[in-house]
C-alpha cells in the first residue's frame, strides 16, 4: 500500500451486486478511476470532495483505495484545481496539507481567516509561491508556503499533545499559518516580486486587517492572544501565554531543519558532513 496523498474525489458509487464500489478522483491533474470495498465507501460517509487515500494495485493493475478520510472544508474542485496550478511545482500534497489545516479551525471567531485566505486570489497565490528568506530557510519558489505549513503542523499538533485547549490549539495554528504572511506585502502592493527584507510582523497586521478587526469585535481575548502570537518580539519580551513557546520552537524547527537540508542539496548522499561558516554540520542517512 502506497503512502496516503491527497485527492479530489468526483463521485463514489456503489456496485449493483457487488460488494465494492467505484471510485472517481483527479490526482495530479489526471482523472483516475479506482475501486473500493462496498464497506470502506460506507464508513466514510461522503461523495465528493477533498480526501485523504491511501491506495495499491492488484494484480490485473487496477487502482484500489484501500482508506478514505474526507477533509471537510468549504472548497469547490475548481479552487482545488486552481490552487494546485498556484503552488510550486504543482504541489498537490501541500496544497492538501494546507485545506487539512484549515479544516480543524471550527472557533467562529476565528473562520473570519479561512474564508479571507481562500477568498482573496491575489494574495493567496502569492502566499503559495513566494520564498521564506533571500539565503537562510526556504528560500525558493514555495518556501513561504511549505514554510507555514511545517510551523502550523508542529504549532497544533504540539499544542494538542501537550494538553492546551481546542481554541488555544486553534489559535496557535491560525498564528502559525499567517505569521510570516507580512513577507509577500512588497510584491503585493509595492510591484516588488523579489523577496524584501523588513518588518515582515508589521506588514501581517497590515495584510490580515481584515479578519482581525472582525475577530476584534466579536472576542477580545481570542484577538488579545492571536495578535500577541502574531507580533515582533523586542528583545527581553516576557511570554504571557504558553503557547508562544510552542509557536517558536516550530518556527525554529522548520527553518533550521530546511537550512540544514539546503546545505546538504549539492553535496552526494554518501557525504555524513559539510562546513557551514567554518562550523561542522553532520547528518545520517541510509548510507551512512
Amino acid at each position: 500500500m502506497n503512502k496516503p496523498i491527497f485527492v479530489w474525489v468526483k463521485n463514489i458509487k456503489f456496485g449493483a451486486h457487488l460488494p465494492t464500489a467505484n471510485c472517481e478522483f483527479i490526482s495530479s491533474n489526471n482523472v483516475v478511476n479506482a475501486i473500493m470495498t462496498a464497506e470502506t465507501a460506507r464508513n466514510c460517509q461522503f461523495a465528493h470532495g477533498l480526501a485523504q487515500v491511501a491506495i495499491a494495485h492488484d494484480y490485473q493493475g487496477n487502482t484500489v483505495v484501500c482508506a478514505i478520510k474526507p477533509v471537510h472544508i468549504q472548497c469547490t474542485e475548481g479552487q482545488f484545481i486552481k490552487m494546485v496550478n498556484f503552488s510550486h511545482n504543482k504541489n498537490e500534497g501541500l496544497v492538501g496539507r494546507f485545506l487539512k489545516l484549515l479544516s480543524f479551525v471550527s472557533v467562529k471567531e476565528l473562520l473570519p481567516f479561512v474564508v479571507f485566505i481562500l477568498n482573496n486570489e491575489e494574495v493567496l497565490k502569492l502566499f503559495m509561491r513566494s520564498e521564506a528568506s533571500f539565503k537562510h530557510h526556504h528560500c525558493y519558489l514555495g518556501g513561504l508556503f511549505e514554510h507555514s505549513i511545517e510551523v502550523a503542523e508542529m504549532t497544533y499538533q504540539n499544542a494538542k499533545h501537550l494538553g492546551h485547549s481546542d481554541i488555544e490549539c486553534q489559535t496557535g495554528l491560525v498564528a502559525a499559518l499567517f505569521h510570516d504572511i507580512g513577507k509577500i506585502y512588497p510584491a503585493l502592493n509595492m510591484n516588488n516580486e523579489k523577496y524584501c527584507s523588513g518588518s515582515h510582523e508589521s506588514y501581517t497586521f497590515a495584510l490580515l486587517a481584515k479578519p482581525l478587526g472582525e475577530l476584534g469585535s466579536r472576542n477580545s481575548r481570542i484577538f488579545s492572544m492571536l495578535t500577541e502570537l502574531l507580533a515582533g518580539k523586542p528583545f527581553g519580551h516576557k511570554t504571557r501565554y504558553p503557547i508562544e513557546h510552542v509557536l517558536k520552537q516550530a518556527d525554529r524547527s522548520s527553518a533550521e531543519s530546511n537550512y540544514a537540508k539546503i546545505q546538504f542539496d549539492a553535496l552526494p548522499s554518501h557525504y555524513y558532513f559539510t562546513k557551514v561558516n567554518g562550523n561542522v554540520m553532520y547528518r545520517l542517512n541510509s548510507a551512512s
